[in-house]
């Protein structure tokens, strides 16, 4: 239903208030609204309805009511097959009302009075114990057959065990996200979410920006044993989002438990085999994973740390050199103290140091053309939760570090020719970036008037900065006779050192008019300093149950969203210049050398809702977003969604060559569009024994067409030399149809198996001239049609009552489908329009340690 308390402000209310009672607070989630019905007629009996419900709104039956007056039981009942329960005959009086069912954490209620009302009504939402024997185990999921969840904003949500079950053995949350609709991997791994770069999605982790403050890239992520569950929210109309066009990545991350629990995963490294000998090894992940209370009842630690070092074969090229090489450290630590009843105090700390060797190898660009990459990622944050009285008031404060280096394999110039690279990458980069961020949020208790209100208020305010200094080397551009056709060389270049205020302010309301309709209204204030304007994003949105049994939700929305300009933009007048010189076929020079000015010009676009001043670089991309949804829960089984997405967006930041008043330039503007439409239809089927066998399946039908030259391709971390003329087109990660499914299902014997398929168009490409330039239009070609079908097969063993093992044979590309790696697509190459690569099917054998 749509009414009572508000979630957030009472599920956090009664997570406190049972700390008390003996509970935990790092593992005791759990939530209880309580509404006051309309006052029935006096002659009724007194009454108090009871719903008991879990996280995801399915009915708990078999839950044991307890109704105390003072030391006194007065009614034990237990709830029926909808989860409800009705006590009647009851007194005048105040009442405390208890809940418990075997799997789930007891839920307490007091100060339910009946002194003036005649029919109370109260909702529990129960929330899975966590229970820490060998291995932690959540023993109450998600159903199928759980009412669809009444908000106008949903999500695509992944949780931790279903995580470590599957094919793909994701270590971070970015392994993590293809799983879901709308999400994808380029080629060259950037994650993308309804067709766009992760700098036009925000991330956050416990509610703070971990995002690099100088690109808006998604860096290096949270480890995957430190996460409790992931969600994806593509259009969330709820005000306190902000800082994306595309989606938002939102994940919350475990705490400890008051007992100690011990896992050593993937201990032994995989080795490297050709022709059935030994050659090394291939990689390590070995993870360490432990939490449990420092101080009982008080203070309590979750860990989770892994190191990694991978050597990932490109199977377009030959042994020994078509290997990347990747070592990093990714440790996450989290503390809880619970101060009092109304008082907690969690802090984090995410340590990721990481470098890369040979960074986008492939056949055109052999290990000497390729850069590596280092990089430090810091993140702490301190998050006060305080309720006052029924409010609840969250304070967050995070501080972010990140820097990182770019350099080549050598100090040689670049070449490019039509059927590959030579030499080294042209371009050197050193940078450090910080955020300091400090969030308020409020959570009032609800307010009746015309059903109720559900406010939420909230502030952040964020200082970034970014210094360093880009350096550039010379490239060649030859034919395919090796002639120099066109030289480019760089000038000047200084460092710069760059810094932001950003400010945000939003306020929105749940409104619950009647049982079965829901409106979320809100408004974002959001400004930069540094793009000298300040900017309003309305959003509406609505959720309405049209049969009594509030098993189909109808959803719609419509709402502004602004994109954060990364600090990376501002540093565009700083880079070095281009020098180009064209050449004869007999080495004459017949063109330049052309010297192109560094300008950033000013937005091209506006809405009535953005405002300030003319001044150069006042970028403020944007998108208006809307959609319709329809979702319906199908007894026990199955959960089904239709949903159809429309986004515009404009002012995107791109970088075009121009003449400008005469003179040749690289002009950095804000005249970018872009235009989404995707279409998804989702289903989820869940059954045996606590949900714990699962099937997801997804499917997409999606189109996106804008500007090809957004900031990123020319002055990200991996620039590309040649900056091509920009064109409307359709963008890099147009897939008009992606079908993926996902399950783990309990065989005999113990075994638990997990496939996972992915079936989708293939990625465009653009075919380009001897000069790197496009022909026709861009992206205008495609890969041929992918599929995968990954498995993976698991067994535990106890081995004594405290250690067991875990052994799992995982199979990828299982039917050894050729899924082409790449193209020969300049049209001055003899092998132009071929296609090759594949990665063949393997097998992989690892196991845990558990204790």
């Amino acid at each position: 239903m749509f009414w009572s308390l508000g979630k957030a402000t009472t599920d956090y209310i009664n997570k406190i208030r049972a700390i008390n009672g003996g509970l935990v607070g790092a593992l005791l989630l759990g939530a209880v609204s309580l509404s006051i019905l309309p006052t029935v007629p006096a002659q009724q009996p007194k009454q108090i309805r009871i719903i008991v419900e879990d996280e995801q709104g399915a009915p708990v039956p078999g839950a044991v009511v307890e109704v105390r007056l003072g030391d006194k039981v007065v009614s034990t009942i237990t709830t029926d097959g909808q989860g409800r329960a009705l006590i009647t005959g009851l007194a005048a009086d105040s009442y405390q009302v208890t809940v418990t069912r075997e799997g789930f954490e007891p839920r307490i209620q007091d100060g339910v009075s009946l002194l003036t009302e005649t029919s109370v009504e109260i909702r529990f939402t129960m929330v899975g114990k966590v229970e820490l024997k060998e291995e932690i185990s959540i023993t109450a999921t998600a159903a199928a057959n759980a009412p669809p969840e009444q908000t106008s904003s949903t999500s695509t949500d992944l949780g931790r065990v279903t995580l470590r079950q599957l094919a793909n053995q994701a270590t971070t949350v970015t392994d993590a996200l293809p799983l879901l609709p709308g999400v994808v991997r380029s080629p060259q791994g950037e994650i993308k979410i309804s067709g766009t770069g992760e700098n036009r999605s925000a991330f956050i982790v416990n509610s703070a920006d971990v995002t690099d403050p100088a690109t808006g890239q998604f860096g290096m992520t949270v480890p995957v044993d430190s996460v409790q569950t992931i969600n994806v929210f593509k259009t969330p109309y709820l005000a306190q989002y902000g800082r994306f066009t595309a989606g938002v990545v939102s994940v919350e991350t475990r705490r400890g438990g008051d007992k100690w629990n011990f896992e050593l995963n993937d201990p032994l490294p995989e080795f490297r085999f050709l022709n059935r000998r030994l050659r090394g090894l291939r990689e390590a992940t070995p993870r360490i994973v432990f939490n449990g209370p420092l101080i009982k009842d008080k203070l309590y630690i979750s860990e989770g740390s892994e190191y990694t070092i991978r050597k990932r074969p490109v199977q377009t090229l030959e042994y020994p050199n078509k290997e990347t090489l990747s070592e990093s450290i990714n440790s996450f630590t989290q503390l809880d103290y619970l101060a009092s009843a109304t008082h907690t105090l969690s802090g984090t700390f995410h340590f990721a140091p990481r470098r890369d060797s040979f960074v986008n190898l492939d056949f055109f660009n052999r290990r000497p053309v390729t850069p590596n990459w280092k990089g430090r990622d810091y993140t702490g944050t301190v998050i006060d939760k305080l309720i006052l009285g029924e409010n609840l008031l969250e304070s967050t404060v995070a501080i972010k570090r990140y820097s990182i280096d770019v350099w080549g394999q050598g100090i040689d110039d670049m070449t490019l020719t039509p059927v590959g690279n030579r030499g080294n990458y042209f371009s050197e980069q050193e940078r450090k970036a910080s955020r300091i961020e400090w969030l308020e949020m409020l959570s009032l208790r609800p307010i009746r008037s015309a059903g109720a209100h559900n406010l939420k208020f909230g502030s952040v305010i964020a200082r970034t900065s970014n210094r360093g200094q880009f350096f550039a080397r010379p490239v060649n551009i030859l034919d395919p006779n090796d002639q120099l056709i066109q030289r480019i060389e760089f000038t000047g270049g200084r460092p710069f050192d760059l810094n932001d205020t950003e400010t945000y302010l939003f306020g929105q309301d749940h409104w619950t008019p009647t049982q079965r309709l829901a409106f979320d209204a809100g408004l974002r204030f959001e400004r930069q300093s540094i793009t000298g304007v300040y900017r309003f994003a309305p959003r509406l949105g609505l959720a309405w149950a049209p049969f009594t049994n509030e098993r189909t939700v109808f959803r719609a929305g419509y709402g502004y969203f602004y994109d954060r300009v990364p600090l990376s933009v501002y540093a565009f007048n700083n880079y070095p210049r281009q020098v180009i010189t064209s050449y004869a076929a007999d080495g004459s020079v017949i063109g330049g050398p052309v010297t192109l000015a560094n300008i950033t010009d000013q937005a091209e676009s506006r809405n009535p809702f953005i405002h300030g001043g003319s001044e150069i670089g006042n970028f403020a991309p944007y998108s208006a977003t809307w959609n319709i949804e329809l979702e319906h829960s199908f007894a026990r089984l199955l959960k089904l969604r239709f949903n159809y997405l429309n986004s515009n967006s404009w002012g995107v930041v791109i970088v075009e060559p121009r003449s400008v008043q005469g003179q040749d330039a690289l002009v950095l503007g804000g005249g970018g569009k872009s235009r989404y439409r995707q279409f998804e239809v989702t289903a989820r089927f869940t059954w045996g024994g606590e949900g714990r066998q699962q099937l997801f399946a997804s499917y997409v039908n999606s189109r996106i067409r804008g500007n090809i030259n957004e900031f990123n391709t020319y002055i990200g971390n991996f620039p590309f030399p040649v900056v091509r003329t920009d064109q409307y087109a359709r963008l890099g990660a147009d897939l008009p149809n992606r079908f993926l499914a996902w399950g783990t299902f309990s065989l005999p014997w113990k075994l638990t198996y997990s496939p996972i398929i992915e079936y989708r168009s293939g990625f465009p490409f653009s075919e380009v001239d001897v000069r790197q330039n496009f022909v026709g239009e861009a992206n205008s070609r495609r890969f041929p049609n992918f599929f995968s079908f990954d498995s993976r097969l698991t067994r535990q063993f106890q081995i004594t009552p405290k250690y067991a093992a875990r052994f799992a044979l995982s199979g990828f590309n299982m039917t050894n489908h050729f899924n082409a790696l790449d193209v020969h697509r300049n049209i001055q190459d003899p092998r132009f329009g071929t296609f090759f690569g594949n990665m063949q099917r393997f097998f992989r054998l690892d196991f845990d340690v558990i204790f």
